[in-house]
Protein backbone atom coordinates (compact mmCIF):
# COMPACT_ATOMS: atom_id res chain seq x y z
CA UNK A 1 0.00 0.00 0.00
CA UNK A 2 1.24 3.25 -0.67
CA UNK A 3 2.01 5.65 2.03
CA UNK A 4 1.16 9.52 2.47
CA UNK A 5 2.90 11.79 4.90
CA UNK A 6 0.48 14.13 5.95
CA UNK A 7 1.32 17.43 7.95
CA UNK A 8 0.85 21.58 8.11
CA UNK A 9 3.13 23.97 7.73
CA UNK A 10 2.43 25.07 11.50
CA UNK A 11 4.61 24.56 14.54
CA UNK A 12 0.94 25.83 16.31
CA UNK A 13 -0.38 22.93 19.10
CA UNK A 14 -3.46 24.71 18.40
CA UNK A 15 -3.32 24.84 14.09
CA UNK A 16 -6.61 24.59 12.53
CA UNK A 17 -4.56 23.81 9.29
CA UNK A 18 -3.49 20.29 11.09
CA UNK A 19 -6.93 19.94 12.17
CA UNK A 20 -7.51 19.91 7.86
CA UNK A 21 -5.22 18.03 7.37
CA UNK A 22 -5.85 15.74 9.72
CA UNK A 23 -9.19 15.47 8.38
CA UNK A 24 -8.07 15.23 4.60
CA UNK A 25 -5.87 11.90 5.72
CA UNK A 26 -8.93 10.25 6.40
CA UNK A 27 -10.39 10.52 3.31
CA UNK A 28 -7.89 8.19 2.15
CA UNK A 29 -9.07 4.79 0.26
CA UNK A 30 -6.13 3.53 -1.47
CA UNK A 31 -3.08 4.98 0.61
CA UNK A 32 -1.85 4.37 4.39
CA UNK A 33 -1.81 8.38 6.11
CA UNK A 34 1.21 8.52 8.32
CA UNK A 35 0.45 12.19 10.26
CA UNK A 36 3.00 14.33 11.82
CA UNK A 37 3.43 17.57 13.31
CA UNK A 38 6.38 19.82 12.58
CA UNK A 39 6.38 21.00 15.56
CA UNK A 40 8.20 17.61 17.15
CA UNK A 41 11.08 18.16 14.52
CA UNK A 42 12.27 21.69 15.68
CA UNK A 43 15.81 23.03 14.59
CA UNK A 44 17.15 26.42 14.47
CA UNK A 45 16.71 29.09 11.68
CA UNK A 46 18.88 27.65 8.90
CA UNK A 47 22.48 29.47 8.57
CA UNK A 48 25.06 28.19 6.98
CA UNK A 49 27.21 28.93 9.62
CA UNK A 50 25.28 26.55 11.60
CA UNK A 51 25.23 23.59 8.82
CA UNK A 52 29.36 24.24 8.38
CA UNK A 53 30.27 24.13 12.25
CA UNK A 54 27.18 22.14 13.81
CA UNK A 55 26.07 20.35 10.59
CA UNK A 56 22.42 19.05 10.11
CA UNK A 57 19.68 19.03 12.94
CA UNK A 58 18.80 15.19 13.54
CA UNK A 59 15.09 16.15 13.42
CA UNK A 60 15.89 17.70 9.61
CA UNK A 61 17.74 14.43 9.09
CA UNK A 62 14.95 11.81 10.74
CA UNK A 63 12.22 14.37 8.73
CA UNK A 64 14.56 14.01 5.41
CA UNK A 65 14.26 10.24 6.11
CA UNK A 66 10.53 10.40 6.45
CA UNK A 67 10.00 12.59 3.52
CA UNK A 68 12.01 9.55 1.51
CA UNK A 69 9.92 6.69 3.38
CA UNK A 70 6.34 8.09 1.36
CA UNK A 71 5.34 7.95 -1.69
CA UNK A 72 3.33 11.49 -1.92
CA UNK A 73 2.03 15.01 0.17
CA UNK A 74 -0.74 15.99 1.88
CA UNK A 75 0.21 19.10 3.08
CA UNK A 76 -2.09 21.95 5.08
CA UNK A 77 -0.73 25.63 4.77
CA UNK A 78 -1.68 28.49 7.02
CA UNK A 79 -1.02 32.42 5.72
CA UNK A 80 1.18 34.36 7.86
CA UNK A 81 0.61 37.97 6.76
CA UNK A 82 -0.08 36.69 3.16
CA UNK A 83 2.98 34.89 3.21
CA UNK A 84 4.48 31.34 3.92
CA UNK A 85 5.13 30.48 7.80
CA UNK A 86 8.68 30.24 9.16
CA UNK A 87 8.42 26.87 10.49
CA UNK A 88 7.99 25.65 6.62
CA UNK A 89 10.07 27.45 5.12
CA UNK A 90 12.81 26.70 7.51
CA UNK A 91 12.02 22.90 7.18
CA UNK A 92 12.27 23.09 3.32
CA UNK A 93 15.72 25.09 3.37
CA UNK A 94 17.00 22.56 6.00
CA UNK A 95 16.05 19.82 4.29
CA UNK A 96 17.18 21.05 0.95
CA UNK A 97 20.56 21.45 2.32
CA UNK A 98 20.59 17.97 3.08
CA UNK A 99 19.00 16.05 0.11
CA UNK A 100 17.19 17.53 -3.21
CA UNK A 101 14.40 17.55 -4.05
CA UNK A 102 13.12 18.40 -1.37
CA UNK A 103 9.69 16.80 -2.15
CA UNK A 104 11.44 13.87 -3.99
CA UNK A 105 9.87 14.44 -7.03
CA UNK A 106 6.17 12.83 -5.82
CA UNK A 107 2.50 14.61 -5.87
CA UNK A 108 1.70 16.39 -3.24
CA UNK A 109 -2.09 17.90 -2.56
CA UNK A 110 -1.71 21.53 -1.09
CA UNK A 111 -4.44 22.63 1.46
CA UNK A 112 -5.06 25.67 3.47
CA UNK A 113 -7.07 26.88 5.88
CA UNK A 114 -8.07 30.54 7.99
CA UNK A 115 -10.37 32.02 9.93
CA UNK A 116 -11.62 34.21 6.87
CA UNK A 117 -13.14 34.16 3.67
CA UNK A 118 -10.12 34.07 1.47
CA UNK A 119 -8.80 30.62 3.63
CA UNK A 120 -5.24 31.45 3.04
CA UNK A 121 -5.55 31.78 -1.39
CA UNK A 122 -2.86 34.00 -1.11
CA UNK A 123 0.15 31.88 0.39
CA UNK A 124 -1.30 28.53 -1.37
CA UNK A 125 -0.74 30.59 -5.16
CA UNK A 126 2.50 31.38 -3.88
CA UNK A 127 3.41 27.79 -2.92
CA UNK A 128 1.62 25.92 -6.02
CA UNK A 129 4.30 27.82 -8.06
CA UNK A 130 7.47 27.30 -5.59
CA UNK A 131 6.81 23.68 -5.47
CA UNK A 132 7.91 22.27 -8.15
CA UNK A 133 11.05 23.67 -7.94
CA UNK A 134 11.40 21.61 -4.63
CA UNK A 135 10.43 18.90 -6.38
CA UNK A 136 7.01 18.66 -5.32
CA UNK A 137 4.46 17.72 -8.40
CA UNK A 138 1.52 19.49 -7.41
CA UNK A 139 -2.02 17.50 -8.18
CA UNK A 140 -4.26 20.33 -6.91
CA UNK A 141 -4.50 22.89 -4.59
CA UNK A 142 -7.42 23.54 -1.69
CA UNK A 143 -8.41 26.68 0.21
CA UNK A 144 -11.53 25.90 3.17
CA UNK A 145 -12.36 29.80 4.13
CA UNK A 146 -13.91 30.48 7.45
CA UNK A 147 -12.80 27.43 8.77
CA UNK A 148 -15.06 28.19 11.98
CA UNK A 149 -18.06 27.94 9.93
CA UNK A 150 -17.18 24.51 8.50
CA UNK A 151 -15.41 22.54 10.48
CA UNK A 152 -17.00 20.93 13.07
CA UNK A 153 -13.68 21.10 15.84
CA UNK A 154 -14.69 18.27 18.47
CA UNK A 155 -15.33 15.64 15.95
CA UNK A 156 -12.56 17.17 13.14
CA UNK A 157 -15.11 16.88 10.54
CA UNK A 158 -15.81 19.46 7.71
CA UNK A 159 -19.72 20.30 8.48
CA UNK A 160 -20.00 22.25 5.14
CA UNK A 161 -21.37 19.29 2.07
CA UNK A 162 -20.03 20.93 -0.47
CA UNK A 163 -16.35 21.43 0.62
CA UNK A 164 -16.46 18.02 2.18
CA UNK A 165 -17.64 16.56 -1.41
CA UNK A 166 -14.88 19.07 -3.07
CA UNK A 167 -12.30 17.50 -0.82
CA UNK A 168 -13.32 14.25 -0.70
CA UNK A 169 -12.93 14.64 -4.83
CA UNK A 170 -9.50 16.09 -4.94
CA UNK A 171 -7.95 13.74 -2.29
CA UNK A 172 -9.27 10.73 -4.82
CA UNK A 173 -7.84 12.51 -7.56
CA UNK A 174 -4.29 12.95 -5.85
CA UNK A 175 -4.73 8.93 -4.87
CA UNK A 176 -5.03 8.00 -8.55
CA UNK A 177 -1.72 9.61 -8.92
CA UNK A 178 0.22 8.55 -6.21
Amino acid sequence: MKKILVFAGSNSSTSINQKLANYAATLLEKCEATIVELREYPAPIYSADIEKNEGFPETMKELNDIFNEHDGFIISLPEYNSSITPVFKNTVDWISRIERPTFKDKPVLLLSTSAGQRGGMTNLANIETLMPRWGGNVTAAYSLPNFNDNMDVETGNLINEEEANKLAQLVADFEGKV
